[in-house]
């Protein structure tokens, strides 16, 4: 069996089965604690996923790397033709933004009221404490970087060879809507065009890197704006 069928196989069978399950493994006993009143809940939560995706991560790379394979066909060394420029410009955009729509919903809190009714039972995963921000802050970074490095890198790299750019974007975005099983449907579509977002900006600009610090700055924010309207919602009702 060749490398590339190997490798395809194994990156396939961990993003799109195990690690789908395992998601939702945890997510189920992220619950299961918080109800009888574990006040770690959150920390364990955080902590297993940080074990979980460094290695992940770490280990896939070193495997493609070995193999022969160079860091510029999963651009993390930016390939310039001289149009990235427009993709990067919308990146940027993206990330200002998103770092102004979540100053301003902040400061209000009719705002965070609503965002708390949409979140149902996704506001288990907020952060609420100052050692439960500092690792959620860890997890957001951890996912930008890993998850990118994974599957706008790794995934699509492996599949572009095999399938070509547009079928690849479509099946990374949907394995990477499949990695947040633990949401429910609408959480693995609303991931899975997120997933598109940062497919198509990464192909566009020849970089991983706006789809890394862009992922980043998305989770850092609604982490903290999660956080923030749960703590606002509970003061309203007390």
């Amino acid at each position: 069996m060749s490398f590339d069928t190997l490798f395809t196989l194994i990156i396939l069978l961990l993003l799109a089965v195990v690690d789908p399950l395992l998601g939702v493994q945890d997510y189920r006993l992220l619950l299961r604690r918080t109800s009888e009143g574990d006040a770690d809940a959150r920390v364990k939560f955080y902590k297993g996923y940080l074990k979980w995706q460094w290695p992940l991560t770490i280990g896939l790379l070193a495997w493609w790397l070995l193999s022969g394979n160079g860091l510029e066909s999963m651009g993390l060394i930016p390939v310039a033709d001289g149009r990235q420029w427009v993709a990067i410009g919308v990146g940027v955009f993206a990330i200002l933004a998103q770092v102004i729509y979540v100053e301003t919903v902040s400061r209000n809190a009719d705002a965070l009221t609503e965002i708390m009714k949409q979140m149902g039972a996704l506001s288990n995963l907020a952060p609420q404490t100052r050692t439960e921000n500092r690792l959620f802050d860890m997890v957001s970074i951890t996912a930008g970087v890993c998850e990118e490095v994974l599957y706008r890198g790794l995934l699509l790299a492996t599949l572009v060879s095999l399938v070509g750019t547009w079928p690849a974007v479509a099946i990374t975005s949907l394995i990477f809507g499949l990695g947040h099983a633990y949401q429910g449907i609408s959480g693995i579509v609303k991931t899975g065009l997120v997933g598109l977002v940062l497919a198509l900006l990464t192909v566009s600009s020849g970089s991983l890197f706006i789809a890394i610090i862009l992922h980043a700055v998305v989770d850092l924010t609604s982490g903290r704006l999660m956080g923030k309207a749960l703590r606002t919602t509970t003061l309203q009702t007390a």
